[in-house]
C-alpha cells in the first residue's frame, strides 16, 4: 500500500466525521483541529485499526498528536 493510499484512507474516515468539505493535511492536530476529545480519539484510532488491520498500543495512542503522527504508525505496522 502506497503512502498517498494510506493518506487517502485516513482522510476519508476523518472528513466522514467532519464533513466531505473538511481539509485534512498532514499537519492538522487530532485535539486542537479536530476538537476530539479522549472519546472522539479511542472512536478514531479503533477505526483506523479495524480499516488496516492492525493494533495501536495506548502507549502510542499518547503520542497521536497530528495526521502525520497517524500515518506513520499506520506504516510501521503494515
Amino acid at each position: 500500500m502506497t503512502d498517498k493510499e494510506i493518506f487517502d484512507r485516513v482522510v476519508t474516515i476523518i472528513q466522514e466525521r467532519q464533513g466531505e468539505d473538511f481539509v485534512v493535511t498532514e499537519a492538522l492536530s487530532l485535539k486542537d483541529d479536530l476538537d476530539a476529545d479522549s472519546v472522539d480519539l479511542m472512536e478514531f484510532v479503533l477505526t483506523i485499526e479495524d480499516e488496516f488491520g492492525i493494533e495501536i498500543s495506548d502507549e502510542e495512542i499518547d503520542h497521536l498528536q497530528s495526521v502525520a503522527d497517524v500515518l506513520q504508525a499506520i506504516k510501521d505496522k503494515i
